[in-house]
Parts: structure tokens; C-alpha cells; sequence
């Protein structure tokens, strides 16, 4: 085979990963419209909510790029210039615009614990990085696989710190969260 049917087989086209993201953002802003229509949401403006939620979409966009590069640190770079985005508060936005911190903060720690050796943090500053990313209120959040992986990555930095039992709690806060997600998706897919 040559070399480029050998990349076509191994990497997915560029098509695909525009697909994907598009679909994940259309599933978002669906569910973003459900929870507004529940209630779960009630910002206060909506209008703020929207913005946050398209400037992610082309930074994400923007990151994407940057790691089909393999420019890893321009990546982690952009993540963190998102770190300095004022973000609105709950009361502001509602409930998905700290989800939205989450995701964010979530890809920021996975790239940085995937990466150690580019722009180097210590265990102490990514388990800075953790908390400010999740907030005093995360547990009064619906449940979300946002919070859930961000959660679940305080746990590998706790272990990085050697705090095991630290790690334990954050996995199983972590776990607990994914199984209530997995249960509600099984609950909805029943006939």
C-alpha cells in the first residue's frame, strides 16, 4: 500500500472529525433547548449563554486544528487562554455555562496530564487547575459527563500528589456519576 491509502486507513478524515463535532454540538444545544424547557436552566440571559456557547464551539474548532497538527502546546496555550475567559455564573447563564467550564477545564487537564513535559505544572498547580475548574457548587449540578471526567481527573492528579485517598473519593464521586448517566441513558433507550 503507499503511504497516503496507509494514513487515509489509520486517521479518520477531516470530514469525520467535523461531522463528530458538529453532532456533538447540535446534541448539546438539544439538550441545552430540553433543560431550559424543564427548568433546569432558568438564566437569567440567555443571550450570555449563547455567546459562551459559540465562542467554545470555534476555539474547540481552533484546538482541534491545532492538535491534527500535533501542535500540542499551541493547543494547551489556547486552553489556557480560555482559563482567563470571564465566565458567567450560574445565575447569569444557567446551569450548562458551568458544564461548559467543566468540558473545557476537562480537555485542559487531559492534554496537561497527556503532556507533562510541555509547559510543565507541578501536581499542586493541576489540582489548582481542578478546583478552580469545578467551583464551589459542581455537586449541585445535574449530573453531566462534563463534571464526571473532570472529577474523575482531580483523581489522577490527586494520585500524581500521592494522596491515594484522595484519588479513591475523586474516582468514586466520579464513577457514581457516570453509572447515574449510564442508568438515565438505558432508562430513555427502554421501549
Amino acid at each position: 500500500m503507499t503511504d497516503s491509502i496507509k494514513r487515509t486507513m489509520t486517521r479518520p478524515a477531516r470530514g469525520t472529525w467535523m461531522s463528530l463535532l458538529a453532532g456533538l454540538m447540535l446534541g448539546a444545544l438539544l439538550m441545552l433547548g430540553a433543560l431550559a424547557q424543564a427548568g433546569r436552566l432558568a438564566p437569567s440571559r440567555p443571550e450570555v449563554l449563547v455567546a459562551l456557547a459559540q465562542t467554545l464551539e470555534v476555539e474547540h474548532q481552533r484546538i482541534d486544528l491545532l492538535l491534527a497538527q500535533k501542535d500540542i502546546a499551541g493547543a494547551i496555550a489556547a486552553l489556557e487562554q480560555l482559563r482567563t475567559t470571564e465566565w458567567p455564573d450560574r445565575a447569569t447563564a444557567g446551569e450548562a455555562a458551568v458544564q461548559l467550564r467543566h468540558d473545557v477545564y476537562g480537555r485542559l487537564l487531559r492534554l496537561r496530564l497527556d503532556h507533562p513535559k510541555i509547559d510543565p505544572r507541578t501536581p499542586d498547580q493541576l489540582a489548582a487547575i481542578a478546583l478552580e475548574g469545578l467551583g464551589d457548587d459542581y455537586k449541585s449540578l445535574t449530573t453531566n459527563a462534563f463534571t464526571a471526567r473532570l472529577v474523575a481527573l482531580r483523581g489522577e492528579v490527586s494520585e500524581l500528589r500521592g494522596d491515594d485517598e484522595a484519588a479513591l473519593l475523586a474516582y468514586d464521586e466520579a464513577l457514581t456519576m457516570n453509572r447515574g448517566l449510564l442508568q438515565q441513558a438505558l432508562a430513555g433507550a427502554a421501549p
